[in-house]
């Protein structure tokens, strides 16, 4: 809505003209008149561009609004992850949650086989990875479609696509092990080693899955799991997932190495040297990566660059242990004191946070008005998000 005018009525009189004076302005409108349009913006929810008394003075960004809460018996730990009309929370007494997302009313329950569990959810099916153990849980019947042990310990992420699933241990008998699983029945497609050192969560974009291993990155044909190409120079570990953009995939390596290889042929495209604190996140053309500096990290920035060029974008001097990108609002996960922040993806400008507790239990998810955040106790808050920027 735009600002909100008000004009009273002009009285003007109808006798002789007065004598010529000094001149005057001539008001607005009656304080009647300007009372009852501020009323009106007011009710309607802000007053666009200017504050009650003093016109064209900028307003602070419309701050978020509390939707509703949640409270579980004991702690929360797996989730929330949204899908649909319904977000999905795991507590540490092993009970997964689904919630009503307009109302946070209870919809079901089902129990959790392991307590420190991760939620995906992924074509019409919800994933619960515990520490070997994969089940798959139908969201429309609640029911259990099967379940897959793995031979070390399950890494956190996993992708799905086109009828498989792809999950990685850490370190099984052999070393880490990529997993391709049937997404109706869980019955094993194939499995490539990865190595010797640590695997990583794989992501699966364009009939390829990324995944690392050892100090290298591979390409696998999603289908059969044969290597499409590998990057196998690498200063150390690939640490996380790797994240795919329009036309490249991007890695983080021995915490300190930020990399982008072509998605087709594993060229190295650029790469830069930084302390890296959390997983990057990219949308569309912009990779946003959260860095510390200082000796001690006690001081931290989120740099965005081109994800394909490399180029800095802009750098803002904000902590984030989590990134979620939703709609047109970047959102940070501090790991100090939990505290949600929203910023503009475009510039970095903060817009408005919400304080969540004082635990950092993991990020937030969110979709385009409302951000779903677990307070690492027993809380999950559902906040209705601020138009997105920009913010005045």
């Amino acid at each position: 809505m735009g600002n909100v005018n008000v004009t009273g009525i002009d009285h003007r009189s109808t006798g002789p003209p007065a004598p010529p004076g000094p001149p005057r302005r001539r008001p607005a409108g009656t304080l009647a008149g300007a009372m009852v349009g501020a009323v009106l913006a007011l009710l309607l929810g802000y007053l666009p561009g200017a504050r009650l008394g003093l016109p064209g003075r900028p307003t602070a960004p419309t701050g978020p609004q509390l939707r509703w809460t949640f409270s579980a018996a004991v702690e929360t730990h797996a989730g929330p992850v949204v899908a649909g009309d319904t977000v999905y929370l795991g507590s540490a007494d092993g009970i997964l949650y689904a919630l009503d997302a307009a109302t946070g009313t209870v919809r079901w329950t089902h129990p959790i086989p392991e307590p420190d569990t991760t939620l995906t959810v992924a074509d019409g099916v919800l994933y619960l990875a515990g520490s070997e153990l994969l089940s798959a849980l139908d969201v429309d019947t609640h029911q259990l479609r099967w379940s897959y042990r793995v031979g070390g310990s399950l890494r956190s992420t996993l992708s799905a696509a086109d009828g498989l699933v792809y999950l990685a241990d850490q370190h099984g008998s052999l070393g880490p092990t990529l997993y391709a699983l049937d997404q109706a029945t869980g019955q094993l497609r194939w499995t490539r080693d990865l190595g010797h050192l640590d695997g990583t969560g794989p992501t699966v974009a364009h009939g390829l899955v990324y995944v690392g291993g050892d100090h290298t990155l591979y390409a696998l044909d999603a289908r059969t799991g044969a290597v499409r190409w590998s990057y196998p120079e690498l200063p150390g570990p690939v640490g996380a997932a790797p994240v795919v953009s329009e036309r490249a995939v991007h890695i983080t390596a021995a915490d300190s190495y930020l990399g982008a290889f072509d998605l087709w042929d594993g060229r190295k495209l650029w790469s830069h040297e930084a302390d890296l604190v959390a997983s990057p996140v990219v949308r569309d053309d912009t990779l946003y990566v959260p860095v510390g500096t200082g000796c001690c990290f006690d001081r931290w920035r989120t740099n965005a660059y081109r994800a394909s060029t490399g180029e800095l974008l802009w750098s803002a001097a904000f902590h984030a242990s989590e990134l979620v990108s939703a709609g047109a609002i970047l959102y940070s996960r501090a790991a100090d004191d939990g505290t949600v922040y929203a910023f503009d993806p475009a510039t970095g400008e903060p817009g408005w946070r919400f304080p969540a507790g004082d635990r950092n239990s993991g990020a937030p998810a969110a979709t385009g008005e409302t951000v779903y955040v677990a307070d690492g106790e027993h809380t999950l808050f559902a906040v209705r998000a601020p138009p997105p920027p920009p913010w005045r």
